[in-house]
């Protein structure tokens, strides 16, 4: 997938909550994912059309999940690395 476009006012909302500025009136907070596992996972970067290697067990945001067709997602690590990752890697945790 080509993620040309990404959903403007979820990224605010994503960076109004990591920032901690968020407040009722901007909608529900994104949950956190985790990856799975342990050790470490390679991971497309596109911003730098590189590859980023990443602890498992590491807190994610997921930006766009795409369409069902799609194996990867669209992903921001709570350093702010825009990443791609397999969905099946993933394990939602919410708001812990």
């Amino acid at each position: 997938m080509a993620w040309d476009y990404i959903d403007e006012a979820k990224f605010k909302i994503l960076i109004k909550q990591i920032t901690g500025t968020i407040t009722e009136k901007d909608g529900d907070l994104v949950p956190f994912h985790i990856i799975k596992g342990s050790g470490t996972i390679w991971c497309f970067q596109p911003t730098v059309k590189g590859m980023v290697r990443l602890l498992r067990g590491s807190k994610i945001y997921v930006l766009d999940m795409g369409t069902e067709e799609d194996e990867d997602c669209l992903s921001l690590t709570t350093e702010g690395i825009v990443i791609t990752i397999p969905k099946n890697e993933l394990e939602e945790i919410g708001f812990n």
